[in-house]
């Protein structure tokens, strides 16, 4: 059975330094290898993209490895359309420490 991937915004990532995450985020730049989300609580976060990234929208959700200097690279990827709530999706971020049994 699969350990479950916690969902996580900029604030979290020296928590899981080293740990598969999820973090959704509004594509603030993007240069080929490399781009920055805007993310859930209102942070950055540098995204080393994969070889197959597929980004079509400008919410995203990036499944990746916190790497130690805290940018995520990227293993894949969700598109999350162009009309996504990022408060929204902080709140299922906050709850989900709050209550982690509960997102298992």
């Amino acid at each position: 059975m699969n350990k479950p991937t916690p969902r996580i915004n900029s604030q979290l990532r020296e928590k899981y330094a080293g740990t598969t995450v999820r973090i959704a985020g509004k594509i603030h730049s993007y240069t080929g290898e490399t781009a920055v989300l805007s993310t859930s609580d209102g942070g950055q976060v540098l995204v080393k993209l994969n070889d197959n990234s597929k980004w079509g929208s400008e919410y995203i959700e990036i499944i990746g490895r916190v790497e130690p200097d805290f940018s995520i690279t990227e293993f894949d990827s969700l598109n999350l359309g162009n009309d996504f709530d990022l408060q929204l999706a902080n709140k299922v971020v906050e709850y989900g420490q709050k209550f982690p049994e509960m997102f298992q």
